[in-house]
């Protein structure tokens, strides 16, 4: 198999998400648009983490970056989300919203958190939605 040519992303990376990570992203990858995933989306502060679960009954919405075969940008990124063992960076299949589905690349933990869930799955509408957010430590 070979490596993805995307990649899927569910938090502080999302299009539209205030944070120079995500401005990076955007300048260098192209946006193809909003897909989901099944899974479990936690609540850790001011990021998410995903357990991605192909027989979980919720969702977990994100959007999909074409990638540029320069592997730089996957470096970056992996520097960014290391969260420790318990943190993977997996190929997965991903739905796009406006039809079709496609293999990308996802960070996300190796098994459930004992962490709130957000419910919808959409950690943008959930960070809108809080009353007092947490500032990044």
């Amino acid at each position: 198999m070979s490596e993805p040519e995307h990649i899927f992303v569910y938090g502080s990376l999302r299009a539209g998400y205030d944070h120079p990570m995500a401005r990076h992203l955007e300048s260098q990858a192209r946006l193809i648009g909003e897909a989901r995933v099944p899974g479990l989306l936690y609540d850790m502060g001011w990021y998410p983490a995903a357990f991605f679960d192909a027989t979980a009954s919720g969702t977990i919405v994100g959007d999909v970056f074409a990638l540029k075969p320069d592997k730089g940008l996957i470096a970056a990124l992996d520097d960014y989300e290391d969260g420790g063992p318990d943190f993977i960076r997996a190929p997965l299949s991903v739905a796009l919203s406006g039809g079709g589905q496609l293999i990308a690349w996802a960070y996300g933990v190796s098994a459930p958190l004992d962490a709130s869930v957000i419910p919808g799955g959409d950690f943008l509408a959930h960070w809108k939605a809080k009353s007092q957010r947490p500032t990044q430590p």
